[in-house]
């Protein structure tokens, strides 16, 4: 007596459910691109607004003569260049750099982003600013306007911290 290997219904069924399978496999190969691009943007978005908090941060905390929280933005190896081409290099110097500017200056700056990308690990922000620097001790009024560089760098603990600031225009006498 022949009697079939597989019974026609399971046989039926295995077909059935081979082709479901490979269609759910063609549909997710087709969709998946979107929706690793829609996560990918959303990631892309989210960490543009944290850089742009940090640069909004970092101006507030210049008004408002905040150091350690200035400071902390920067990572420990990070190099401000100043206007004058002045390299400062490190926490302690940058510490340094901005208990200056806050001992001797109220600042009314104003910064205008004109760029603000991600590659990876490291984003950049550059634009203009304008700035009203008032001298504490004279209560002279100076006006200064230029261009920014910041370059982001994302640290082990996937916070970012600036590693280059790039400050150009003419600076204010007496620093």
């Amino acid at each position: 007596m022949n009697v079939p290997s597989t019974p026609p219904a399971k046989s039926s069924l295995f077909r059935l459910a081979r082709y479901a399978a490979m269609t759910f496999l063609a549909f997710a190969t087709i969709l998946a691109p979107t929706f690793f691009s829609r996560a990918t943007s959303a990631l892309h978005d989210s960490t543009l607004v944290t850089l742009a908090r940090i640069r909004e941060d970092w101006v507030q905390d210049l008004r408002t003569k905040q150091l350690e929280p200035i400071v902390k933005l920067y990572a420990p190896g990070a190099v401000f260049l100043q206007p004058s081409g002045e390299r400062i290099t490190g926490s302690a110097a940058l510490r340094t750099l901005f208990q200056n500017i806050m001992a001797t200056f109220n600042s009314d700056l104003i910064l205008h982003s004109q760029n603000l990308e991600t590659s990876g690990d490291l984003a950049y922000d550059s634009g203009d600013f304008q700035e009203t620097l008032t001298a504490i001790a004279s209560g002279t009024k100076i006006a200064a306007k230029g261009s920014y560089i910041i370059i982001y760098k994302r640290q082990p603990n996937g916070s970012w911290q600036i590693v280059q600031h790039v400050w150009t225009g003419t600076p204010p006498p007496g620093t």
